[in-house]
């Protein structure tokens, strides 16, 4: 193997969707397991309750927003064909269809509605 045909394996490697979609989706998971079972728990058990609602009001949307965006990208670089392999892997297409209906679902229905209910908690506890 020359030089030349180990340097161009590489660039067909960079190519592909597969490191890419490797990529994405171990981000994916990471963000979701960290934000999940280390940041929250932490946080809660470290901040007071007025500090603890402030952050998530602002982690969580971000949160929601990274999220519905890596299942995205996760689909799109799906092996070997991006999303049109999904039709031959119905396990596949399932389980990126529910993650991405329940990431669209906390974007824009349960996130605002889980800040309202923390805000009136709040205000709730803050009267005599």
């Amino acid at each position: 193997m020359t030089f030349k045909s180990s340097l161009i394996d590489t660039l067909a490697e960079f190519a592909s969707a597969a490191p890419y979609h490797l990529l994405v989706y171990g981000t994916l998971l990471g963000t979701e397991l960290y934000q999940s079972f280390v940041m929250t728990k932490i946080s809660y058990k470290a901040l007071p309750m007025s500090a603890f609602t402030t952050l998530q009001k602002k982690v969580f949307p971000a949160y929601f927003r990274i999220q519905s965006l890596l299942i995205f990208l996760t689909a799109a670089t799906h092996i070997p064909y991006g999303p049109y392999s999904l039709v031959g892997s119905p396990g596949d297409t399932i389980t990126l269809a529910f993650g991405g209906t329940m990431a669209l679902l906390n974007l824009t229905i349960y996130g605002p509605k889980t800040q309202e209910a923390m805000i009136e908690r709040i205000h709730q506890s803050e009267e005599p």
